[in-house]
């Protein structure tokens, strides 16, 4: 049985065999024309009247009498392909510009929130409209703007590595960027255990990001954040000595000039820091007493309450560092912390890019782990995307199946090949299209033994041996930071050593002995817990907010990735202009899994005038458009 056309497709050929008819009749015969013209009444009038029966045996009949008579020439086709071809570029162009836009997130930068290959629907009405060529927004309100929202951004302008990119793999334009607001115009916040505290432009204080309540209801509890990538910053350098020695790097935190180290004549390297008014000596001896206004670099926003973490073994202590007094452990956690301009003296050393440039030399401990410290490490165990192949691991990237580095990849015996990751201490198996799948608990990437646990936290996001530990302060390093947060050490977001283990409180013991016994002139910062910026009464300290805080710009916005390891975001670029907004993600729609649907972020409301203006537009269009289709349809499309 002959499938029937549908009304709608029999009145697209009558359309079509009318404009050929009047354009082309007068080469027929007059029998030819006359027939034809027969045929294209009787279409007409069973497509008025809805005969369906009718409008499929005159629809076929004429569409094979112009086939026959009327047949496409090349030009004819392409004509039609170029035509179809424009106008889904421009409507697509208008949709993605005015009113929604499909992403596909290339990386995993704001993990565990959204993965690699994730798709989204972006929203781009969120905080104002967009108009083409303008890198501004209209009708903006910086009330649109939620602390914690997930928003999405052009790097224009920006000081951003390789920022270009083609849309439709045809016209040219700047890549966008996925990352969560952590402060607005005018805040001033302050980094402390993985939390944001802050004041807004007016001085109230800024809770939300701080408080446990608001972050659980919002899915985020789990997300830490931390100040910076790296404990010398981006460094811009200067003073070329020759054979790729500087003598001159300026220190960037946020992208704001914030240290300077330059090589003097004798081989010293003098410092300075800015402390928010002026570049002045870095002092960390003042470190040890209260002070009201920052005496050294790492007072800055809260990044002496942060440190750069690795593993070592006993064998890697005693030849990196030669301490001898210290307890016995399967492995060693180093905490390389205080950074600051001065003490431990600044030293020469080659970047990651091998230009040897005056480098922060921070002070360094050490704190001996048992067996029940790395099953903790394990269960909190935090990855990239990795590729497993022969049993060697590399670091996932889109569209790359093989490592090009094989002597640098780690071994993973008895690990089959695919593609993995971790979180929360929960191994994954990726799947074809991002969709994932538990991996079972006997696999030997869930071993808590000290090869594994230490390979996996020193290599788990770069999946690279130069990561591994060969210098006490090598170019390449983990990325992986410990802080305090209410007593607890904390690696990966979780409590690892508790305020109430043995083992931290002898090290904080010990580091409060090293800071009493150290002079003036060569002093040391015990890392220890300094608390939150609170009052006794738990209430936020806005003068000390003020005077160590970050101050946001009047139009820019901080936005930070929800994975902090992997995360190129306003620790390297800046602050994010506001005119630079494009809009926010309103849910994820593949791959099927748990986190199919709304982001974990603040609600962004939808009742605003750019919302309404734009649906209000659509809606008009649809409706006119219903009415032009409906007006069309009920009148001839056929005159002789």
């Amino acid at each position: 049985m002959q499938f029937k056309y549908p009304l709608h497709k029999c009145r697209r050929i009558l359309k079509q065999c009318s404009y050929l008819y009047k354009k082309k009749g007068e080469i027929l015969s007059e029998s030819e024309r006359t027939s034809l013209a027969n045929d294209l009444e009787k279409l007409d009038l069973a497509v008025l009247n809805k005969n369906r029966e009718e409008a499929d045996q005159y629809a076929r009949t004429v569409a094979s009498f112009i086939k026959v008579h009327f047949p496409k020439k090349f030009l004819d086709h392409t004509k039609e392909i170029v035509f179809a071809l424009v106008f889904a570029i421009v409507v697509a162009f208008l949709i993605r510009q005015f009113w929604f836009e499909l992403y596909e997130v290339p990386t995993g930068s704001m993990r565990p929130t959204v993965k690699e290959l994730d798709r989204l629907v972006v929203s781009k009405t969120t905080f104002g409209i967009n108009f083409p060529f303008r890198n501004n927004l209209t009708f903006y309100n910086p009330d649109y703007v939620k602390r914690g929202g997930v928003i999405v951004f052009t790097v224009e302008d920006m000081d951003v590595a390789d920022p270009d990119t083609l849309y439709f793999y045809l016209f040219p334009g700047k890549k966008r960027y996925v990352k969560r607001c952590l402060a607005k115009s005018g805040d001033t916040i302050y980094f402390y255990g993985g939390r944001i505290y802050g004041i807004d432009r007016e001085g109230n204080p800024v809770t939300e990001l701080a408080d446990e309540n608001f972050l659980k209801e919002n899915g985020i509890e789990k997300i830490d954040h931390v100040p910076y990538i790296g404990i010398d910053g981006k460094s811009v350098l200067s003073v070329p000595l020759g054979r790729g020695i500087y003598g001159s790097a300026q220190l960037r935190q946020m992208n704001v000039p914030v240290g300077k180290l330059t090589l003097q004549k004798e081989g010293e390297i003098d410092g300075l820091f800015f402390n928010g008014k002026e570049w002045t000596k870095d002092q960390p001896a003042k470190l040890k007493e209260p002070h009201l206004s920052p005496v050294s670099y790492s007072d800055l926003w809260g990044m002496g309450n942060y440190a750069m973490a690795r593993l070592l073994t006993r064998k890697e202590l005693d030849k990196l560092y030669g301490i001898k007094t210290i307890d016995e452990g399967l492995l060693y956690l180093e905490i390389r912390h205080t950074p600051n301009l001065t003490y431990p003296k600044p030293t020469l050393r080659p970047n990651q890019s091998g230009k040897a440039q005056p480098s922060i030399t921070p002070s360094v401990t050490f704190i001996p782990l048992q067996q029940e410290h790395l099953t903790s490490i394990q269960k909190a165990m935090i990855t990239s995307r990795f590729n497993v192949q022969n049993e060697r691991a590399f670091h996932y990237q889109n569209g790359k199946n093989s490592s090009y580095y094989n002597e640098y990849d780690p071994l993973f015996h008895g690990v089959q090949n695919g593609k993995y990751e971790f979180y929360y201490g929960q191994g994954y198996k990726v799947h074809f299209g991002g969709i994932i799948s538990r991996l079972p608990a006997n696999n030997p990437l869930y071993s808590d033994s000290p090869e594994n646990v230490q390979k996996l936290f020193n290599l788990g996001f770069a999946f690279n041996k130069l990561f591994s530990p060969m210098a006490p302060n090598q170019p390449f390093e983990p990325q992986r930071f410990a802080y305090y947060r209410d007593g607890d050490l904390y690696l990966m977001g979780a409590p690892i050593l508790k305020q109430d283990d043995p083992t931290l409180i002898k090290f904080a013991e010990e580091e409060r002995t090293k800071e009493s016994r150290s002079s003036a002139d060569e002093p040391y910062i015990a890392f220890v817990d300094h608390g939150p910026p609170l009052k006794e009464d738990g209430t936020i300290d806005v003068d000390f907010i003020r005077a160590f805080g970050l101050k946001v710009p009047d139009d820019g916005i901080l936005a930070l990735g929800d994975n902090y390891a992997m995360s190129a975001d306003s620790r390297d670029f800046g602050f994010v202009p506001t005119g630079n907004l494009r809009g926010a993600p309103s849910f994820i729609f593949w791959p099927p899994c748990r986190r199919l649907g709304p982001l974990p972020q603040p609600h962004y409301p939808w009742i605003t005038f750019p919302n309404l203006l734009i649906w209000s537009l659509v809606l008009l269009i649809a409706i006119i458009c219903l009415l032009y289709i409906r007006k069309r349809n009920r009148k001839s499309h056929f005159k002789k």
